[in-house]
């Protein structure tokens, strides 16, 4: 029985792998073998309506003979290591409830993940999506394989031990099995013991360092290896992901899934995906996510040594050529999106009016910055400035909330505690002058959340109705009523493009298309799982940013969702 002993390292690895993920199927009842496929909002498919969380901790790893299993905090990732490509994860969306798993385990038959959580086991089988539920007695610590031709699991649970076949019988075992009988699945203890040099010297074999970033050492928290390749090891880290090594040739490949740190707190659209900056929620790093639009492609850019973003809160986001214009609750940020990965802060201390930068719209050579306490125009012409000013330059609107920016053509429109404004040409060095938009609508002077421009319509969001306004002027501003500011709760986000239009709020999302007026509401939690902060559109999909993470959904040919 020294095996056995041995590998209960996986169950003690695997132990509070997940407090607030998705876990057990949800309304699983009493009975054996019940399977679900779970429910997704009202989406008819898996491909409609994608949920990305953060798997920077990868807290557990299993590998079964084609998919490896990696448990983070917003649920398992699965990577097809056949295919090269990542499969969608299994959270909560998936019919799945919050249990704590207590244990994980690829099949050595098929390829299937096997875990425990207290009360039942769960077997899951990414081909077909299908989920399977056994009632166990007490928590589970171990599963193993019969190495019989049917390759039941035997899951030890409370002392006892339990088989459970492929359908999801639970047969009661009077003794416990032959360690002979078992195929066991190596855990990290047993991976330290064949390669001494993960223990002894981990950053050396998983080098991520860039010379600004802060020092971080490597934790190896997870690991597993594969039922048939020898020299083949997945590792998890903390902060880092999901590394692939060849232990042998000392190569590692790392293999980032998901979003840097939890939650989104801003949106920018990229030529191919989406770039999403944090809540400032995580510990261990923070900075901006690039998810691509086929979820096959990721990339995490964290804070440097003289940036650091690990609790910053994004607020607003913005993209131009090869630049990202971060707006924080620490300030302005610029993010060079190539190689080099710089940055740059501006705060208060360099002539910002508040820390809080709400929204930002940016130019060929800098960026307007929406702030707490006004607006600022920051010079990015060159990266040689002025010593004493670092490139800021006029400063307007003082002591007032700057919650949205949109440029139509040279105007650049202003969303204001105090209502809509516009700027006609405006300068950077001297300002422009301050003006309103004509029209007798009071919505006009209340504060505007949002704005949105496409082809001859600007949309302003209030607290209490959505405008339609025309940036040329010489027409009345008129209520757009089918965007329905009662359904979304508080206005956050407001957004147009040739075919629909959305209004974004802390209980849901109004979707209307522009062609006939059809109308969808998304609502908290039911089809999202929590208020949207932050959205974007491209052609084919629609992103939402939340505190739970990323959705994106599929859009239909006309714009709308399936």
């Amino acid at each position: 029985m020294r095996s056995l002993r041995r590998t209960a390292t996986l169950a003690a690895l695997s132990v509070g792998v997940m407090t607030s993920s998705s876990c057990a199927v949800s309304g699983a009842g009493s009975g054996t073998g019940n399977s679900s496929s779970g429910p997704l909002g009202g989406f008819g498919r898996r491909d409609e309506r994608q949920r990305i969380g953060s798997f920077s901790n990868v807290q557990a790893v299993a590998v079964s003979r084609r998919y490896v299993f990696a448990a983070g905090s917003s649920g398992i990732a699965i990577y097809d290591r056949t295919m090269n490509s990542w499969l969608p994860p299994l959270t909560r969306d998936d019919g799945l409830s919050d249990q704590q798993i207590t244990v994980l385990a690829g099949d050595p038959v098929e390829d299937a993940l096997w875990l425990g959580v207290p009360g039942g086991v769960i077997m899951y089988r990414p081909l077909t999506e299908q989920l399977q539920r056994t009632i166990v007695t007490g928590v589970p610590d171990l599963i193993a394989f019969d190495r019989a031709a049917t390759g039941d699991a035997i899951v030890r649970a409370g002392g006892e031990w339990t088989r459970i076949s492929r359908v999801g019988i639970a047969t009661p075992m009077g003794r416990p099995p032959l360690a002979s009988a078992l195929i066991l699945p190596r855990s990290l203890n047993d991976l330290y013991t064949q390669f001494p040099t993960l223990r002894t010297q981990p950053s050396l074999l998983l080098r991520t360092q860039q010379s600004d970033r802060p020092l971080r050492n490597v934790q190896i928290i997870s690991g597993a290896a594969s039922p048939e390749r020898a020299s083949e090891v997945w590792l998890g880290t903390a902060g880092d992901g999901l590394f692939r090594l060849d232990p042998t040739f000392m190569q590692s490949t790392p293999l980032p899934y998901g979003l840097i740190e939890p939650g989104v707190g801003a949106l920018a659209l990229a030529a191919d995906g989406v770039w999403a900056a944090g809540l400032g929620q995580s510990i261990d790093r923070g900075g901006l996510s690039f998810v691509g639009s086929d979820l096959q492609r990721f990339r995490w850019i964290d804070g440097t040594i003289s940036v650091p973003l690990v609790g910053v809160r994004g607020l607003s986001l913005i993209t131009r050529a090869s630049r990202a214009w971060l707006g924080t609750d620490r300030g302005l940020v610029r993010v060079r999106l190539d190689g080099a990965q710089a940055m740059q802060v501006w705060g208060v201390l360099d002539g910002l009016p508040d820390e809080r930068v709400l929204s930002v719209a940016t130019r060929d050579d800098g960026v307007w910055a929406g702030t707490a306490r006004g607006l600022v125009y920051v010079s990015d012409s060159s990266d040689t400035r002025n010593v004493r000013t670092r490139g800021v330059g006029v400063r307007l609107l003082d002591n007032m909330p700057v919650h949205a920016l949109q440029f139509t053509g040279d105007t650049l429109w202003i969303g204001t505690e105090a209502g809509v404004m516009a700027i006609a040409s405006p300068n950077g060095s001297v300002g422009g002058v301050v003006s309103r938009p004509l029209g007798s609508d009071p919505a006009l002077r209340r504060p505007v959340r949002a704005l949105a421009w496409s082809d001859t319509v600007l949309l302003a969001a209030t607290d209490d109705a959505v405008l339609r306004l025309a940036p040329r002027g010489g027409v009345e501003p008129v209520r757009v009523d089918l965007l329905d500011v009662r359904q979304v709760g508080r206005v956050t986000k407001v957004a147009i493009d040739e075919r629909t239009m959305w209004l974004a709020g802390t209980d849901g999302v109004v979707i209307v298309s522009r062609r006939d007026g059809a109308t969808r509401v998304l609502r908290v939690p039911g089809d999202l799982p929590g208020p949207v902060l932050d959205l974007a559109a491209n052609r084919d999909y629609m992103w939402f940013g939340t505190p739970q993470g990323l959705i994106r959904l599929r859009r239909r040919g006309d714009g709308g969702l399936p």
